[in-house]
């Protein structure tokens, strides 16, 4: 899981971003481009799911957080935020 997380996230947001600009290149939701609006949508509900997922996979199985820079895994602490990631320093 640890390998496919950057993959995962990278493509939704990138299919996403095409989406967007294909909105926007058809004049916006008001001038025609309601139709690219539907797959933006999902995209994003997509997008939300996967980052619960992985939350509550990665807490299920008690590894922590994955740093969203290099993917090392940080322990959850109630209550506090986060550092900065002990691998990268991000």
């Amino acid at each position: 899981m640890r390998a496919a997380r950057p993959l995962v996230f990278g493509l939704i947001m990138v299919a996403m971003v095409v989406s967007a600009a294909l909105v926007r290149r058809q004049g916006g939701p008001n001038g025609g481009g309601e139709a690219w609006l539907i797959p933006v949508g999902i995209l994003g509900g997509l997008y939300a799911v996967a980052v619960v997922a992985d939350v509550i996979f990665h807490a299920w199985k008690g590894e922590g957080q994955a740093c969203r820079a290099c993917g090392h895994l940080r322990p959850v602490k109630s209550f506090r935020f986060a550092g900065p990631c002990p691998q990268c320093g991000e």
